[in-house]
């Protein structure tokens, strides 16, 4: 049957951000953190809906600039593709790392309260 679940790998190996934590925020979430099911990594997502796509969408940008997802989505880079089919999409910049939710809580909150509030 396979691996079953993913546990958090060691910080050092990830290539995501850690900007706007500190050592006591990365153990808080090492401690915290929960096997994520790995046949949600191992199996493909196809979409098919097209609709999908003008469905209004709120992109919060933190390891990277709007702009530059933006530009990125523009030049067809895969990681994002679909960015750039999006027909309703407003770009939030929130400068930090890859996990807002622990580095700037507050502000990702209010972020994603603006966008619901907005209508998206």
């Amino acid at each position: 049957m396979g691996l079953t679940a993913l546990a958090l790998p060691p910080f050092e190996g990830l290539e995501a951000s850690l900007d706007g934590l500190s050592e006591a925020d990365l153990q808080d979430f090492r401690e915290r953190a929960v096997p994520h099911p790995a046949g949600v990594v191992r199996e493909p997502l196809r979409l098919h809906d097209p609709a999908r796509r003008a469905v209004p969408a709120t992109l919060v940008c933190c390891s990277l600039p709007a702009a530059t997802v933006r530009e990125l989505a523009a030049g067809g880079h895969p990681m994002f593709a679909e960015v750039a089919e999006l027909a309703d999409l407003t770009a939030v910049d929130l400068p930090t790392g890859h996990w807002p939710m622990w580095s700037r809580p507050g502000e990702l909150a209010e972020a994603l309260r603006e966008a619901a509030g907005d209508g998206h």
